[in-house]
């Protein structure tokens, strides 16, 4: 019967360590999952930011070469139109229609001037505000990279505080079970031994009187003391 009984409780720890086991480690890889979730979400953001940041860069790059360029065609037209203007001066006593035909030069260059510091002006413009938006999106970029890094660091720390509330809530409940039912078969075990030293009584009999010749030595000892 007693083995039975054992074989039985045994039975049942095990089923309830498995059912802790299983719990744990559920509720942890639930915890993880949702680490990992939130911070491949979080990175796959901040990747796409450098990389919109990166093209941004190029086209600041082309704006710039692009700036360059006009702003050398217009230095080159403005000595155009000098060399013309200064073609129909010389020309003017000589060759009145060679010198029409400087002045004319003259006029289309200024024109051509004109016309590219329009276009330099929306290259100065673009590359004004792509700078700009550069910068701006630097700067928010810092801030989503550290913000990550702190709801990582909370993350951890949150999911070693639930760890250890986990263990609390779901280890308590059982691990009290079993040891109310260690200390009922412990007692049980000491109820029946001693009911076995009293089922003799012989051995009540000596014990009873061992007993008595105890506590009379210590009254004489006392009452000596008090004589003292």
């Amino acid at each position: 019967k007693n083995l039975l009984t054992n074989q039985i409780e045994e039975e049942i720890i095990m089923s309830l360590f498995k059912r802790l086991s299983i719990s744990l480690g559920s509720r942890v890889d639930q915890v993880v999952s949702d680490l990992e979730n939130h911070a491949a979400v979080a990175e796959t953001s901040i990747h796409a930011m450098r990389k919109k940041i990166a093209e941004a860069k190029v086209r600041l790059n082309h704006v710039q070469r692009e700036t360059s360029r006009v702003e050398q065609q217009i230095t080159q037209q403005q000595d155009n139109i000098e060399r013309w203007q200064q073609r129909a001066i010389t020309s003017a006593d000589k060759d009145e229609e060679k010198a029409l035909h400087c002045v004319k030069r003259s006029q289309q260059c200024q024109e051509q001037v004109q016309r590219l510091q329009q276009v330099l002006q929306q290259y100065q413009q673009t590359g004004t505000q792509l700078a700009q938006q550069i910068e701006n999106s630097e700067t928010k970029l810092q801030v989503q990279q550290q913000k990550l890094t702190l709801m990582q660091a909370r993350q951890s720390t949150a999911a070693a505080l639930n760890a250890s509330k986990i263990c609390d809530e779901t280890c308590e409940p059982y691990l009290d079970e079993t040891f109310d039912r260690w200390e009922v078969k412990l007692s049980a075990s000491e109820m029946a031994s001693n009911y076995d030293d009293f089922s003799d009584p012989i051995e009540h009999e000596f014990l009873t009187q061992e007993q008595t010749e105890s506590l009379r030595m210590e009254l004489s000892r006392l009452q000596d003391q008090e004589k003292d």
